[in-house]
Order: structure tokens, then sequence, then C-alpha cells
């Protein structure tokens, strides 16, 4: 692309203004902005942008940045304690973090406002226009990262349905890339799980031999500190079914059992379902996934999943399928209990008599268990994943400190798992 027009090829933007390497532009009603490295004829404009990422965007959606120099204000009002962003003509904030921002106009028609460290400490309110225009702040703002927001009390915007961002054809993957991701931040990154909030490290739309694909991955966040990742696959089949599988997710340790996963996959749950979406699978594998999941109402993909009638060998493939998970958690905990009654271990290192009470009750469920895995796989007796979890359970019993024997079987299993959703 040539700096001055009249090339062979130059985008012309919003209102036909031309577009220059170099130039600073803004997507057309979002508000993201960045730095233009390059064009294509058909590709489209190259934008990298302020919050990381590059892409292309049509150049009819981009407004060129006019730089302009710093105008003081004609009246500086004084500090408004009562003024709260329900008043705002624009709010920013940040999904998992405590600060927030909104802008006004005062009766002199000059932009004024206010930005908060934290929105639940007064004593942290900054006026906007000293942190905006004095370049010792702009530091400290940008680590902020906030986004423009509805400020608190505005009505739900209606979301752009999953079906219409889950690439039709080539056209959509490579004109519509834009418009999809932002659909998709919008979304999910401007918004709070739990009190936990997400930042897109990937996001990726592509389209070959009749099946669309729209992925990402983002890390998570809580009160500004990482606490993990997650991944989700979107999927358009040949016969233009939908499908989503949840690749990964995983929460450090300390921010485990505060309700992210839950309020995470209970909204996209429902927009899977508003927008038509077939099924959910998944591939758990990691921590307490295979649990998890067989909790959540998830059912076994085929018979395979299940596995083999077979002693788990340390180097069998099959070794973390449920069955033989099963199996030698049963042939586990009935040599423990022959130790303990054959007198073969010291008297101090044996079992109290309530503990074998507990094993015993435990064995005879997973016995039983393992039967009706020998029914024919569409059988109604066949056990679903929800049942081996919930083998040895009890109420009151810790998880973490005493796991029952299904939460021993499929936490770190390996199946493949289906939600249906209509």
């Amino acid at each position: 692309m040539g700096r001055e027009a009249g090339g062979d090829w130059q985008p012309r933007g919003w209102h036909g203004r031309w577009i220059t390497i170099g130039d600073r532009v803004q997507l057309v009603g979002f508000g993201r902005t960045g730095t233009v490295r390059g064009a294509h004829p058909r590709r489209g404009v190259t934008v990298q942008w302020d919050d990381g990422g590059t892409t292309n965007a049509a150049p009819h959606r981009l407004k060129v940045i006019e730089a302009a120099p710093y105008t003081p204000p004609r009246r500086i009002p004084e500090p408004d304690p009562s003024a709260t962003p329900d008043r705002a003509a624009a709010y920013f904030s940040r999904p998992g973090y405590p600060g927030d921002a909104w802008v006004r106009y005062d009766e002199t028609g000059d932009l004024d406002g206010w930005i908060r460290y934290n929105r639940d400490d007064p004593f942290t309110i900054t006026r906007y226009r000293e942190v905006f225009n004095d370049p010792a702040w702009q530091q400290n703002v940008n680590a902020m990262r906030l986004r423009e927001a509805p400020p608190p009390g505005t009505p739900p915007r209606t979301r752009s349905s999953l079906a219409d961002l889950i690439p039709a054809d080539e056209d959509d993957a490579d004109y519509r890339h834009q418009e999809i991701e932002e659909a998709f931040r919008e979304e999910l990154e401007r918004r709070e799980f739990a009190g936990f909030g997400i930042r897109f490290e990937f996001f990726d739309v592509e389209y070959s031999t009749d099946h669309g694909v729209t992925s990402l991955e983002a890390k998570i966040f809580k009160g500004g500190q990482e606490a993990g990742y997650v991944s989700r696959i979107f999927h358009r089949d040949r016969d233009a079914s939908l499908w989503v599988k949840h690749d990964y997710l995983s929460l450090e340790e300390e921010y485990q059992g505060q309700g992210f996963a839950n309020a995470w996959n209970r909204h996209l749950e429902g927009w899977y379902r508003e927008s038509g979406l077939e099924r959910i699978e998944i591939s758990p594998g990691l921590e307490a996934g295979g649990y998890v999941w067989a909790m959540d109402g998830y059912l076994w993909s085929d018979v395979y999943e299940v596995g083999p009638f077979m002693m788990p060998a340390d180097d069998s493939e099959h070794r973390k399928k449920p069955i033989p998970r099963l199996m030698g958690e049963i042939a586990r905990l009935e040599s423990l209990l022959a130790a303990n009654l054959d007198n073969s271990i010291p008297e101090a290192n044996r079992l109290g008599a309530d503990v074998l009470a507990r094993i015993r009750a435990e064995l005879e469920e997973a016995r039983a268990m393992l039967e009706r895995f020998r029914l024919s796989f569409d059988d109604p007796g066949y056990p679903s994943p929800r049942e081996l979890a919930l083998i040895g359970w009890r109420h009151g019993r810790d998880r973490k400190k005493d796991p029952w024997l299904g939460m021993r079987v499929l936490a770190g299993s390996n199946w493949r798992g289906v939600k249906w959703l209509t």
C-alpha cells in the first residue's frame, strides 16, 4: 500500500478518508483502536490493536483518528461525589477488576467525569479530566485496561446468535473475522462470572472442507490476578448442525470452588440453547474433570469411552478408562480388606471397624455397578457417568480430604462425553 493516494490500491475508510500505513484508526461502533500495519485488496486493512491483537478489518468499518492538540477546559466543575454512572454519557469497566470510570458532558458542553480505582471505596475517586489528559496518570490508567461498557442498570443488549458467529463459508471466515470476534468479546469478555473475568489470548475463525470452526482461548482473572485458563471450539458440520467442544478449563487451586466454572458454563449453555446448538462434547482428562462433567449430567459418547473389562496396566492406553479404573479400585479395596482381616499387617496399622464397614459398603456398590456395565450399551439399566461418580458418596463427606470410590474412579479418568441440548 502506498503512502500517497493514487497507488495500485489504497483503502478509503469511514466517510471516504484515505487510510495510510501508520494511521491511528478506530473500529466504528465498537471503540476499538489501533495502528495500521498494511492492507490488501482482498483481505482488507491489517490493524495492530491497542489491546494486543492483530487482525484484518474492512476499510469502510475504520475511522482514521485525527491528531488534535489538547485544549484546556473552559471550566472545571467541582467534585461531585453524588454523581452516579447511571448519568454517564459513556461508562468504562473491566470484568473481574474493581475499578471503573464514567464521563458526561457538563452544562457548558465540556467532557467531565470520574475514575475509581475501587468502585467500593469512595476515597479512590479521581477527576476524569486529570487522569486522561495528564501523562503522569496515563500509565496507571492504561494498566487498568478499562473497556467501554453499558452503565450499571442498563437493560441487557440483545446478543448475537452463535448461528451467525460460526462461519458458513470462506467469505464468512475471511471478511467477518473482526465482526465475529467483537461479538464474542461483547458477550464474554465484558461481563463477570461469580466475580471472575476473562481476557482472550487467542481467537480464530476458519472454514475448510465444508466445515466451519470458531475457536477461543482465554485467561481467567479475579481481582487483577490470573486464576486459570479456558478454551472452547465451536463447530458447524457439513449438514449445518452446530455443536461446541468444551476443550479445556483449569483453575489454580486457590480459586477452585469459588463458583467460576458453574457461572461460566450456565451462561454459555443458555447462549447455546438460545442459538440452536445441538450438543456439547467434552474430553476430560485433567485433575477432577472426569468427575465434574459426570456430576454435570454428561453421558458416554459411545461404549468404547467406558473402556474394556481388563485390569489397568501401567503401559496400557486403556488404564484411564472408567471400567478398568473401577476394576482396579475394587481389587485395591479387596486386598486392603483382606489384609485387615487376616492379620497380615501390624495391629497399629489396621483400620477401625467403622472404616472397614464403609469399605464393605463401597465394594458392594462397586461390584453391582460393574455387573451393570455388562449390559448392552442401549439398555436402560446401563450405568450413567453420574451413577458411577456417586458410588460411596455420603452426605457431608469431604471430596478433597476423603474422596469416595466413584470420585476416585472418575477424577483424572479419560473419556469423551456428550450433553444433548435439543
